[in-house]
């Protein structure tokens, strides 16, 4: 399945109106905050119709998951083209058996969860609390894509070093390590080692800064934004590295562009499990037929890392954060 999709659940006492663009969403929240009561009105709708009061407006069906824990995988598996609604009373959200399960699938689904799913490469910014305004509910992203290095809280350092800790140990950790030589670099080896990485050097008077695939960080931004709000933490989450580089500018292509503006619209969650996976090939196919450009995730061309071109994929990062690493590059 492909596209966003607006979903508006009503009746009389309630309102939700939401949009739906990926494979997986989650919302979370404490209890009371309205997300059983989605579940339940979705519920009444698929039972009763309309005779029940609820309203349903939706261009792709919307379904609850229902039955038990050795179900789940024979009722995704005869849908298609459907959102599938899953409540946090299912253990077997946090199992490599459903991961499976979604991966191969042509649905998208809406997990009600407080836990992080570790399983699911799931986006930061499909992560959403609900807030409630009388009878209306809406989705709010709980994470952002960046946590500057310097707020009013933790005020400038300009005595420390800066650390870069970076998820990729492939093309991306090279760029930087090449592209900003007078800064540590450190790669994590993986979303999952982050926390530890930034564990072991947080007491080294040092100014750490993270650079992680966005698309996949959402089961560890929790653990994570929690050291960054009281420590000389910078963090920055793009989609990933390849899209930073499509981003940039630095390859061209007509398309590009109008891909990047509405990823959405072009990403199919049968064949891509999450959306870096998407910008990986895009940009292998894009410069497949040049030598000098030709990207491979495991082998970083030249090309990128010469000054003009690797200035431009630097200059996606915002500036809150780029300006802590050129900064110490430039030797200012």
């Amino acid at each position: 399945m492909t596209g966003s999709h607006r979903v508006i659940v009503e009746s009389e006492r309630i309102k939700y109106d939401f949009v739906i663009r990926r494979n997986i969403t989650v919302i979370q929240g404490n209890s009371g905050t309205g997300k059983t009561t989605l579940i339940e009105a979705l519920n009444e709708y698929t039972i009763r119709g309309d005779a029940g009061g609820i309203r349903l407006q939706s261009d792709v069906p919307c379904v609850v998951y229902s039955g038990g824990f050795n179900h789940y995988e024979s009722f995704m598996k005869e849908l298609t083209g459907s959102i599938i609604f899953i409540d946090e009373d299912y253990a077997f959200i946090n199992t490599e058996k459903f991961a499976e399960t979604v991966k191969e699938s042509d649905n998208y689904y809406v997990i009600i969860t407080r836990q992080p799913l570790y399983n699911l490469p799931y986006s930061i910014k499909e992560i959403y609390g609900i807030r409630t305004s009388g009878k209306y509910h809406f989705p709010e992203q709980v994470y952002h894509e960046l946590y500057p290095l310097y707020d009013e809280e933790k005020p400038q350092d300009n005595q420390r070093d800066v650390l870069l800790i970076l998820e990729d140990n492939n093309s991306g950790f090279e760029f930087y390590k090449k592209s900003l030589k007078q800064v540590e670099c450190i790669s994590a080896e993986g979303n999952g080692n982050i926390y530890k990485v930034v564990e072991d050097n947080i007491n080294k008077n040092k100014n750490i800064i993270i650079i992680a695939d966005g698309a996949a960080f959402g089961a560890y931004i929790n653990k994570i934004e929690f050291l960054i709000k009281k420590k000389h933490i910078g963090l920055y989450l793009p989609e990933s590295f390849e899209w930073m580089i499509l981003k940039s500018g630095v390859i061209q292509g007509a398309d590009i562009k109008k891909i990047l503006d509405k990823p959405e619209d072009y990403i199919d969650s049968s064949l891509f499990f999450s959306w870096e996976r998407y910008f990986s090939q895009l940009l292998e196919t894009k410069t497949e037929n040049d030598q000098i450009m030709r990207y491979k995730k495991n082998q970083l061309p030249d090309y990128y890392t010469s000054e003009l071109v690797s200035n431009r994929i630097l200059n996606v990062i915002p500036y809150e954060i780029r300006r802590c690493l050129i900064d110490i590059k430039e030797g200012n």
